[in-house]
């Protein structure tokens, strides 16, 4: 099980998704005049397939 840390952030026009792959967790900021989070994590398992079905989501302040 990974754990995928999720935040909101401002992120530039045409870059509404950006992660980071720490091998123990996942960082994943979304901007949600973007893209809404179900998508954000949606992206997130095309890049990464062995989340699909092992991760749990932290959402961070």
């Amino acid at each position: 099980m990974t754990e995928v840390r999720v935040e909101q952030a401002e992120l530039d026009r045409g870059v509404p998704v950006m992660y980071r792959d720490y091998g123990t967790h996942v960082r994943l900021a979304h901007d949600p005049q973007q893209i809404e989070e179900a998508a954000a994590l949606a992206l997130l398992c095309l890049r990464l397939p062995s989340l699909v079905g092992a991760m749990k989501v932290r959402r961070l302040q």
